[in-house]
């Protein structure tokens, strides 16, 4: 048996393709972080960020943590055709920073094998390759965007989930040419989603952690797997290698945050996400004013938010960050409109960004409950510093117009 797993990135929940999602068994999914560097561990190792360790493209996944890309009988690929494009689709800032080396092509690898892509899907600037972009990356595109409105940057994101589902359908086919769709499991999902100026004009997908950022879709594809009742319920991004594992009756660590899903009648009840902003010392030694650090808790209803500062410093981080690519978009929207209108998208941006703690829709526990299953989660398995590694100028740059970091 064979693993293909298409991560879209910045792929929300509620802008799934209706081919795809009948194409197999599609359930609703709590991302990890809102982060590709922190996320796509946890995609591939079954453990949330606190346990792996990741959290910024400065940090690197220790080899002791064990990922799919290790598998043991199997030979493996992370590709990155569409993303990275600077670095190249085998060789990238993700492929050091979760450990692995140079990725093999999907015409080329052979059986049995594990192969991951990470597609530019949703990712700003929206259905426009890196390379063509003529502004200075997802800041310029944000600007731009931000004055031609709402509308407008919806209807180019939609082009970039449409170009990604091209590609998977590309991805599919070679599958079928080589004649491997009845051994292959195939995995569509995301790594995060993507505002698209909700919330008083917010964008990215960065902060804060709220239902259009936090839920994605996972898609299980194989001829095998029964029809499984998937309405109303969620998994989580851990649960994918335990579930992968089950499936390949391969052995993985029992020590994992997630669950085999096909494994009994239960999916889980709840899942975390968790966000931590700075550098390694600012977020594990020395408090910082502008440190960042979110962490929640959901379930297929919604969830809640502890962000880690009071009022004022929540107010100080909105006012320090208020030229960075995510509020583009609302400068611009408030630059064209009258004083109340833009007092309220004001009021909505800071509710937000600066409340310690904040209820998402209708989940099924209390914020005591919730507290409660975070602060135990963190007792059983501690918080742990990750290996640093250095950025170079040029991969610096690339990450800012990627819209990484400022």
């Amino acid at each position: 048996m064979n693993v293909f797993i298409f991560v879209s990135d910045s792929l929300r929940f509620d802008f799934l393709p209706p081919d795809i999602e009948k194409m197999g068994i599609s359930l609703k999914t709590i991302a990890s972080s809102l982060y590709t560097a922190s996320s796509f561990p946890s995609i591939l190792t079954g453990l949330y960020p606190p346990r792996h360790g990741v959290y910024t493209w400065s940090d690197v996944l220790a080899e002791e943590k064990k990922s799919l890309l290790d598998l043991e009988g199997f030979h493996t690929s992370l590709w990155c055709e569409t993303t990275w494009t600077e670095s190249g689709p085998d060789e990238s800032g993700i492929h050091r920073t979760l450990n692995h080396p140079r990725g093999i092509p999907l015409n080329d690898i052979k059986e049995p094998f594990v192969f991951i892509e990470d597609d530019k899907g949703g990712h700003c600037p929206y259905g426009i390759s890196f390379g063509q972009y003529m502004g200075g990356g997802c800041p310029d595109f944000f600007k731009e965007y931000g004055a031609k409105g709402k509308e407008k940057l919806v209807s180019q994101y939609e082009k970039g989930i449409e170009q990604s589902r091209r590609n998977f359908l590309k991805r599919i086919q070679v599958l079928k040419n080589r004649g491997l769709m009845h051994r292959t499991l195939i995995i569509f999902t995301s790594d995060h989603g993507e505002l698209l100026g909700e919330y008083g004009g917010l964008t990215g997908h960065v902060r804060p952690p709220c239902p259009e950022l936090v839920y994605v879709p996972t898609v299980f594809i194989h001829p095998g797997l029964k029809n499984k009742k998937s309405r109303g319920y969620i998994i989580r991004h851990v649960d994918l290698v335990p579930t992968i594992c089950g499936f390949l009756k391969v052995k993985y660590p029992k020590k994992l945050d997630g669950v085999n899903v096909f494994d009994g009648e239960r999916f889980p009840e709840y899942g975390f996400n968790f966000l931590y902003g700075g550098s390694i010392k600012k977020r594990m030694g020395k408090r910082h004013l502008f440190a960042y650090k979110a962490q929640s808790v959901w379930d297929h209803k919604g969830g809640w938010i502890f962000y880690d500062f009071n009022r004022i410093k929540g107010l100080f981080y909105f006012l320090y960050k208020l030229r960075t690519q995510e509020f583009y978009f609302l400068m611009e929207n408030i630059k064209s409109k009258k004083f109340k209108s833009k007092w309220r998208d004001v009021k909505k941006a800071l509710k937000h960004l600066t409340k310690s703690s904040l209820e998402y829709q209708k989940p099924c526990f209390t914020k005591h409950q919730a507290h409660s299953m975070l602060q135990n989660y963190l007792k059983k398995v501690g918080i742990l510093d990750s290996q640093g590694i250095k950025i170079s100028d040029k991969e610096k740059e690339q990450l800012k117009g990627l819209g990484y970091i400022d």
